[in-house]
């Protein structure tokens, strides 16, 4: 009996066990962190829809006051459309962070005008978005922190090579752009 044969069959044996072990449970730790990116996300698409959802609201006080506005006006009411449109994660993200720039602009605007600075309504809606905001703050926060954890393990070694081969991609971040 060849013993050298028989110790490299097994030791062969081992490393294909290893390797398989290796990539299912990389595979798995994948998926588990993309799923959690996705419900973070879908978290986060909740209280920005909360947010925006007030903008009718706040584009119809703003418009009664400034007039002059309308750019901004027009420009915030359309992009909470396309927000609205948009199906594919990256394209709500990419759309939310051009509304949130926006609104931040509308809500400025109140400096223009005292009288739309001490109108009740404008007040309670400002209240409101102030609310949300400091909910979607950390969602944001939950969410970009998983994505990190998550676009990190599709690039160190040698979990990228499991990626690679199973097609993860990286997922963006959510990010304030002024």
């Amino acid at each position: 009996m060849n013993y050298w044969a028989l110790g490299f069959g097994i030791g062969g044996g081992l490393v294909v066990i290893g390797l398989v072990r290796f990539v299912w449970k990389s595979y798995n730790d994948l998926i588990i962190k993309r799923i959690n990116v996705e419900k973070q996300a879908s978290h986060v698409e909740v209280h920005l829809k909360k947010k925006f959802d007030l903008i009718p609201a706040i584009v119809e006080a703003v418009k009664g006051y400034a007039k002059h506005e309308k750019g901004t006006l027009e420009e915030v009411t359309r992009l909470r459309s396309q927000w609205g449109k948009t199906t594919s994660k990256e394209d709500k993200i990419k759309t939310a962070n051009m509304l949130e720039s926006a609104l931040s602009k509308l809500l400025i605007i109140q400096e223009r005008y005292p009288k739309l600075k001490a109108d009740r309504s404008f007040m309670n809606l400002q209240k409101s978005i102030g609310y949300v905001e400091r909910e979607l703050v950390h969602e944001r926060k939950v969410y970009n922190k998983r994505v990190g954890w998550y676009n990190g393990q599709i690039q160190v070694f040698p979990k990228n090579i499991v990626a690679k081969l199973f097609g993860f991609q990286e997922k963006p971040f959510f990010s304030m752009k002024e």
